[in-house]
């Protein structure tokens, strides 16, 4: 299996699901992999996205279980001037391995057993509430062990309280205090999918510090993360204006969003220098 673009000719490589288990010709759902911004996987249902992955972290997509080795296939993601791709390969070429983008979104791989004569289940991925695109809206975060799942970041409150108090989240989250350009701080919020990649912007080489650095002095940064977390991280990825499809897992990935100093309890002195930790709130 292998997603992606080559960016020489343009040509994309794509998931489709059938119509029904009955009928074979494609549906409408989609599984791409988005070339804008720094490159992640997205679910369309006809053109409306309807999951994204996450961006890639060197050990695997930020909102997907991190992938490990395993005897049956091999994975790779490939990010150059000629293609961008995600690729899994059989280990061995003798087996016969299924993709399956199924009708509701899960993607499934199934592995051919002999003895049975039937096809087994070997891995799914699952689409639960929390990974539909946007459920919380912008500057939201989904937490499925949470009722409701929906919360704003911390130092941010809903726009519409009425709409968030009937489970309307559509309506975005704002700040409860604006940022000021030359005063501001970041709060460190570890454990989750990162936000939506396709306007951000990108550096392979920063360290964490010149990531930060990077940021502030941009006043329309809104968050800051290492793009590779292998190895104490490594790589910069910057965000702009509202932060989109953010949810709570039990995974690697930590961001630094961008707040007033007042709500990190800073001195607009000392701002810009210390990052505080709320990975839980």
């Amino acid at each position: 299996m292998k997603i992606g673009r080559n960016r020489v000719t343009g040509m994309d490589w794509s998931l489709a699901a059938w119509k029904s288990q009955d009928d074979p010709s494609r549906g409408n759902i989609t599984g791409i992999l988005v070339p804008y911004g720094y490159p992640e996987l997205v679910e369309l249902e006809d053109s409306k996205v309807k999951h994204r992955s996450g961006p890639w972290n060197g050990l695997g997509f930020s909102g997907m279980p991190p992938l490990k080795p395993n005897p049956i296939y091999t994975y790779e993601f490939v990010f150059n001037e000629k293609e961008i791709f995600y690729r899994e390969q059989l280990v061995n070429s003798s087996m016969h391995w299924r993709i399956v983008l199924a009708q509701n979104g899960d993607i499934q791989q199934l592995l051919w057993i002999e003895k049975t004569q039937s096809w087994f289940l070997y891995e799914t991925e699952n689409i639960n509430n929390c990974a539909r695109y946007k459920l919380c809206g912008a500057n939201g975060i989904c937490s499925i062990n949470n009722s409701p799942v929906c919360d704003c970041l911390s130092g941010f409150v809903p726009k519409v309280p009425r709409d968030w108090e009937r489970t309307d989240w559509s309506s975005v989250c704002i700040r409860k205090t604006a940022l000021n350009c030359s005063g501001d701080g970041f709060r460190k919020v570890s454990g989750v999918k990162l936000p939506e990649t396709r306007q951000s912007w990108f550096n392979k080489s920063m360290s964490l510090e010149e990531c930060r650095n990077t940021c502030l002095k941009n006043c329309s940064c809104t968050a800051y993360a290492n793009m590779d977390v292998r190895n104490g991280g490594s790589g910069c990825l910057l965000w702009f204006n509202d932060l989109i499809d953010i949810l709570f897992q039990d995974e690697k990935d930590t961001i630094f969003i961008r707040m007033a100093a007042s709500e990190l309890g800073m001195s607009s002195s000392s701002v810009g220098i210390y990052c505080l930790d709320f990975s839980h709130f």
